[in-house]
């Protein structure tokens, strides 16, 4: 009997840890955010859909203005806390379908399914107004923080791809525009947005 139980319970913590280690595999240790090796499929998986059903999808490119300069001024591990909390603004501003991910450095990528391009825009406008008015605080002195997007929709490729690297890379493309254009907003289909 107590084989058993040793069995059973050390099956129980091999699992757990599995668990552990499938999770830390797929996720940013500094922000909890999903990280590029889950991201990816997930992509694939919504240029599935977008081939076989039509079903609409957007991809957004967020990347902090000016965020070497907030490195320089209040060190690296007030650039880690300013990371963290925009990684918060983005879990509580997005929709559970989202999935929210970790691109490298400070970009980040959120993939939006089934909504309109203007559903996308208000989504990505609450983000951008969110980060603005939020106090980034690191040791009592307030760090003014903004944040620049760009949006692509698979609705703008002449057919849709197998590969997700034509969408980032349009949306690379107007996150580039956004900083271009005085940082700070949001660039898609329609051009230059300041919320």
């Amino acid at each position: 009997m107590l084989n058993v139980l040793c069995a059973g319970s050390c099956a129980l913590e091999r699992n757990r840890l599995e668990s552990e280690l499938l999770n830390q595999s797929i996720r940013d240790p500094l922000t909890k955010l999903h990280n590029r090796r889950y991201l990816m499929p997930r992509l694939h998986e919504m240029l599935s859909r977008a081939s076989r059903y039509g079903e609409p999808f957007a991809l957004a490119m967020f990347d902090l203005d000016r965020f070497k300069q907030i490195n320089d001024s209040i060190g690296h591990l007030g650039g880690d806390n300013c990371l963290r909390h925009f990684a918060d603004i983005l879990l509580e501003q997005t929709r559970e379908a989202d999935v929210v991910a970790r691109f490298g450095g400070e970009e980040f990528v959120v993939a939006f399914s089934g909504i309109s391009p203007a559903g996308v825009r208000r989504i990505v406008g609450r983000i951008l107004c969110a980060v603005r008015n939020h106090d980034f605080v690191l040791e009592g002195q307030v760090v003014p923080l903004t944040v620049s997007a760009g949006v692509a929709d698979i609705s703008e490729l002449d057919v849709v791809p197998t590969w997700p690297d034509p969408l980032i890379r349009l949306a690379d493309d107007r996150l580039y525009a956004a900083k271009q254009a005085g940082r700070d907003c949001l660039v898609d289909a329609l051009g230059v947005s300041r919320i």
